[in-house]
């Protein structure tokens, strides 16, 4: 079975805040994995924290969407925004560069994300940046002395 849920956020620090936290209380109440949620909460804040700083070239409010897709082996989180057009897999990793230096603001947070997902796709939708990610659930741990 899947489980979804809809949040949106505007492109501040203290939206991001309520919508990671409401995305946490979601996949603790579907009993994920404390590895798997901490993996999906690091995902979300380096995405989101790049779209509110990044993505825009005014200081209005901007709507940002977050689907987030718990399915049998896998947690899928997508992110779309009205922003800058910005394609995070057209970033070099960090070992193809020479120096650390060289990265590029964001850069260190993108190969962060590309080596915590499983899959990364993205695509421009009708003005909008469209990044969907998955990451595999990591099993739960079970306490022998529990039932």
């Amino acid at each position: 079975m899947n489980y979804e849920i809809l949040l949106c956020m505007r492109n501040n620090l203290q939206d991001l805040t309520r919508l990671v936290s409401e995305a946490d209380q979601f996949m603790q109440s579907h009993c994920l994995s404390p590895r798997t949620v901490y993996c999906v909460n690091l995902v979300l804040e380096e995405v989101l924290t790049n779209i509110v700083k990044y993505a825009f070239d005014d200081a209005s409010a901007h709507e940002i969407q977050l689907i987030l897709t718990i399915k049998d082996s896998e947690v899928i989180v997508t992110c779309e925004d009205a922003g800058r057009e910005f394609d995070p897999l057209a970033i070099p990793s960090p070992e193809a560069r020479d120096s650390i230096l060289e990265c590029e603001v964001g850069g260190l947070g993108i190969h962060l994300v590309r080596k915590t997902v499983h899959s990364m796709e993205y695509f421009r939708d009708r003005h909008k940046n469209v990044l969907i990610m998955t990451i595999k659930k990591a099993e739960r741990q079970h306490n022998s002395d529990t039932p």
